[in-house]
């Protein structure tokens, strides 16, 4: 092969490399947008939040499989790790509670900001630093360990992360300690005890003040010791 072929053959062969791939715009546009696909595991975005209105939950990544839900705009959920299938960009999702889990289409999804203007990413760490006794501050809060107790005090310690997460530790006058766990400045959670799971819950937020309910015990909080100023 002469000189002008070689030629004639590179700059073909280069053309064609640049020539964009068919069926991947949509996935090009979903990578330019959100960018970090990783569960926070590993580094990536702690939560999302819903786009637009009408965005499908489907249990599986694939329109054709079972419909979960249908979530309004604004709905936050923890990022579970996003894929691609069939050209389409996907992501493991599920809501603060657990409640709702499936798969959504990337393009529907954003990172969110926390209460604090902070889009948290990776893990967060207030539940190790609150198991090594690591806390940010201590107060006393009203508390009631039985069902239909008055509100007596307990001593309680926080573990503060970004974006609205937080780990609380409150001690009954018995000795008897309790894990209350936030999300996205929400409670949504306590440690399991012989008392419960730590799901049947109750939490409304008012007057700065978070009212708790898990199984029989009631906290209230102050939301400026949970999540600082």
């Amino acid at each position: 092969m002469d000189w002008l072929h070689v030629a004639l053959w590179t700059s073909l062969i280069g053309f064609v490399a640049v020539l964009p791939v068919p069926g991947n715009t949509a996935l090009a546009q979903d990578t330019a947008k959100l960018g970090n696909f990783k569960p926070p595991r590993e580094g990536g975005v702690r939560r999302w939040e819903v786009a637009g209105s009408g965005a499908q939950v489907f249990r599986e990544p694939a329109k054709g499989a079972d419909l979960v839900t249908t979530l309004d705009a604004g709905a936050v959920l923890q990022n579970r790790g996003c894929s691609e299938s069939a050209g389409v960009v996907w992501c493991e999702v599920r809501s603060l509670r657990g409640d709702v889990r499936g798969n959504i289409v990337a393009s529907q999804l954003r990172p969110v900001k926390g209460p604090d203007g902070i889009v948290a990413t990776g893990l967060d760490d207030s539940r190790r630093r609150a198991d090594r006794r690591n806390f940010d501050a201590d107060d006393v809060i009203p508390c009631a360990q039985e069902q239909g107790q008055a509100l007596g005090k307990c001593e309680a310690a926080v573990a503060r992360g970004v974006g609205g997460d937080a780990t609380v530790v409150v001690t009954f006058q018995n000795g008897f300690a309790r894990k209350l766990y936030f999300l996205h400045g929400e409670f949504v959670k306590a440690s399991a005890t012989m008392s419960g799971v730590g799901t049947d819950m109750e939490w409304r937020f008012d007057k700065a003040i978070h009212h708790v309910r898990v199984d029989d015990q009631r906290f209230e909080l102050p939301d400026r010791f949970v999540f600082g100023d």
